[in-house]
């Protein structure tokens, strides 16, 4: 066959391909959609994830306002206030804890340290950062204070306390948040009620003892008992409480690259009001769990997701634990779990639960 020949039958394949292309496009993408729905419907149904129960009742005792962690691939639970039964609101009163739990599977804990360094606490914030344990602020019993320390352990049993070489730092609070983010600890809103001051200021550090503000006020209103998790390369905070007239409960998302400059997502928010809730980022989703309505004045029984923050749908079937506020949730073994917190009658909490349907 001559050159010219082969030229020619070369341009009339490639405009036989283009023609096929043109007829069929729509035939193809739309079985190119049909295996995207197919491989996640394989692989992971997110209207369909429920529970199962790791235990009903774990050694550490009943509680809520502790906080949990993943560190060296087991989960940490640290502090938090012991309930009991006809509270009676004088939450000062309660037992206060500073003990230290491990456990690898969930289910078996182990007391890793009855009594840490640090002073008992509820409302305490804790983070894993450059390989270590880092605990932040929280209400002390023994001195009745609010404070603002800083505490890191590499095993969970010897604790340093980080001291700051600037006068800089964050005021004291309990209910706030502390992420880890573009390789810094954020720590952002929170609550001092000694002094009725409610915070929607936001610090960061490179080290855990030298701080930086990064806005003294934020365009979201100052809340505690809110969460803020790191999703695609950004920070998310969502819902929590105020100390303003009505106390009522939020249901406000926002969304920042740097921690200042806080934009609102207005579209489709359709979550009802929370604050004492948990989120996680699981399967490339952010994850809301249950909290508290002040309005209806319960815990709410619900999971909610979403693909971008702004978009957010519904479990299919509401959780099996009675809704509950100051629980804490982690991802741990490709897994959801949520610990402890008081629920909806009032009792508190010392079971664990994990997500178990979702693929």
């Amino acid at each position: 066959m001559s050159r010219k020949n082969i030229l020619l039958f070369s341009l009339f394949a490639v405009i036989i391909l283009f023609v096929l292309l043109l007829v069929f496009k729509d035939k193809i993408f739309q079985i190119s959609e049909n295996n995207e729905q197919m491989e996640e419907t394989n692989l992971f149904h997110p209207v369909l994830l429920d529970w199962k129960q790791a235990t009903s009742s774990a050694p550490w005792s009943k509680r809520d306002a502790a906080t949990t962690l993943v560190f060296q691939d087991k989960i940490w639970l640290f502090g938090g206030i012991e309930g009991k039964d006809n509270f009676d609101n004088r939450y000062w009163k309660l037992v206060h804890k500073n003990d230290v739990w491990n456990s690898e599977d969930g289910k078996n804990w182990k007391l890793v340290q009855d009594s840490a360094d640090w002073k008992p606490r509820r409302s305490l914030t804790a983070i894993n950062f450059q390989d270590k344990i880092w605990l932040l602020g929280g209400w002390e019993k023994q001195s009745g204070l609010t404070k603002n320390d800083v505490w890191h352990s590499e095993n969970g049993i010897n604790w340093i306390q980080a001291v700051s070489t600037s006068s800089d730092k964050w005021s004291p609070r309990e209910g706030h948040c502390a992420v880890v983010f573009d390789n810094k600890i954020w720590v952002l809103g929170g609550v001092d009620f000694d002094k009725r001051q409610c915070k929607n200021d936001v610090w960061y550090s490179e080290d855990g003892k030298n701080w930086r503000l990064a806005t003294s006020f934020a365009p979201w209103s100052p809340r505690y008992d809110h969460t803020v998790t790191v999703f695609k390369n950004k920070m998310w905070m969502i819902g929590g409480v105020g100390l303003d007239q009505d106390g009522d409960a939020k249901n406000d998302v926002w969304v920042s690259e740097n921690g200042k400059d806080w934009s609102r997502i207005t579209t489709n928010i359709i979550l009802p009001e929370r604050h004492g809730h948990t989120s996680v980022v699981y399967k490339d989703r952010i994850w809301l769990l249950s909290g508290w309505n002040t309005q209806k004045n319960k815990g709410l029984k619900d999971v909610w997701w979403s693909r971008d923050g702004e978009h957010w749908s519904k479990t299919s079937e509401d959780t099996p634990w009675l809704g509950r506020e100051d629980h804490t949730s982690i991802v741990f073994q490709d897994k959801i779990w949520i610990m402890g917190g008081m629920d909806t009658n009032w009792d508190w909490k010392n079971d664990v639960w994990y997500s178990s349907s979702s693929f």
